[in-house]
């Protein structure tokens, strides 16, 4: 298979972080897509994110959407929330997401399935994340974006384990919804390459940072213990076309000779600029 386009992601909208030297950051990494991670509650126009971009020959891939108390009007997001107003109020503030992604031009919303619960509240939590999905594909409908559930750490019921996750999408039968893969959690509830498999023709996008296997740390691929030729040969057995999405921009910010091109320049293809 081809070498899938590297992407980064990088924030908008926070005063410490400009525009410009983000976007200066995605270039000196290679990448040439992008998840943008906004600052929710400003609700920042996408408009000159996505003109900025472009002018560099970037694209705008992803957002994060809301998750708990990153949010817009909502006190917190919860899509497995079993309170009706909380379940409500979530719902309300990612359809805002949907909105603002279409706007900048992107196809994939990532969307947490819920926060840490009890295990006992499992199938109440499903219920309500199958119906949470289920009204924001109806939103997305013939705006191009697809909602992509990312999987969690432990802890998460449901959502920990990607089975679980591709189960409620598959069931649900909407091309408005995918999965987003997030290798690092894999890595602490599983492994890597079996949650990749789990997830199949499904997988819309990836969330690409390293850790121990215990603490889910966002350091650059190569400064942890993920198998990154096993993780892969999962995503070429599945066919996965899409981009490998780093979310370990703090890290390199903070401190650039933490990123390790060389991990992945085997498997990606990463722009010079």
């Amino acid at each position: 298979m081809a070498p899938r386009a590297l992407g980064t992601m990088i924030v908008h909208g926070y005063p410490r972080a400009s525009l410009d030297a983000e976007l200066d950051l995605a270039q000196w990494i290679g990448a040439e897509a992008l998840e943008i991670l906004p600052r929710w509650r400003s609700y920042p126009d996408p408009a000159p994110l996505r003109r900025a971009a472009a002018d560099r020959g970037l694209r705008v891939h992803s957002a994060h959407g809301c998750w708990g108390g990153e949010a817009i009007r909502a006190a917190r997001v919860d899509l497995g929330s079993t309170d009706p107003k909380a379940h409500a109020d979530s719902v309300a503030d990612l359809r805002r997401c949907v909105d603002w992604l279409a706007e900048a031009g992107g196809r994939a919303l990532v969307v947490h399935p819920g926060g840490l619960s009890d295990r006992a509240e499992r199938d109440a939590r499903r219920d309500a994340l199958a119906r949470g999905l289920l009204a924001l594909a109806d939103h997305a409908r013939g705006t191009g974006v697809v909602v992509a559930v990312e999987n969690m750490p432990p802890g998460v019921h449901p959502g920990s384990r990607m089975a679980d996750l591709a189960g409620i999408v598959a069931e649900l039968g909407r091309p408005e919804l995918g999965l987003t893969l997030d290798v690092a959690h894999a890595h602490i509830s599983a492994d890597a390459a079996s949650e990749t498999l789990a997830a199949g023709p499904l997988l819309t996008t990836t969330h690409v940072h390293d850790n121990d296997g215990r603490h889910d740390t966002h350091h650059p691929p190569g400064r942890g213990t993920i198998d990154w030729p096993a993780w892969f040969a999962a995503l070429d057995a599945i066919a996965y076309e899409g981009p490998i999405m780093l979310e370990c921009v703090k890290r390199v910010r903070e401190d650039r000779s933490t990123y390790m091109p060389e991990v992945l320049d085997p498997f990606v293809r990463r722009r010079t600029w």
